[in-house]
């Protein structure tokens, strides 16, 4: 999938896609999987934040739509998905996480962020 196609999926849809991706599937996935693949996506979301921020909200790219109040959410998209390609993120990761991190807004994703000493 792209990163298009994931803009019609609600969060939780990404969370378990992503739980997917990083866990691996199975063959018979049952809701039980899907819910614990959604609580580890969740949760693998929200553990690499700060190291996210590092390489998504100090990059040159980035740092030029932080400052835009109508910037296209698609394009945030794209561009956080090129740059985590620099970071041999998998590109079905790579869409996922562009994806939640635009969902939450690029600019509220990088406004706690802080340069690495």
């Amino acid at each position: 999938m792209t990163v298009e196609e994931h803009f019609q999926k609600s969060d939780d849809e990404l969370y378990a896609l992503l739980g997917a991706e990083l866990l691996g599937e199975g063959l018979g996935l049952s809701p039980e999987d899907e819910d614990s693949q959604r609580r580890f996506g969740k949760q693998w979301f929200a553990n690499k934040r700060r190291e996210l921020q590092q390489k998504i909200c100090f990059h040159e790219k980035a740092q030029h739509l932080l400052g835009t109040s109508s910037s296209d959410r698609l394009i945030d998209a794209y561009t956080v998905y090129e740059l985590l390609g620099h970071f041999d993120y998998d590109p079905k990761t790579a869409a996922l996480i562009a994806v939640l991190v635009t969902r939450v807004g690029l600019g509220s994703f990088c406004h706690n962020a802080q340069p690495q000493s």
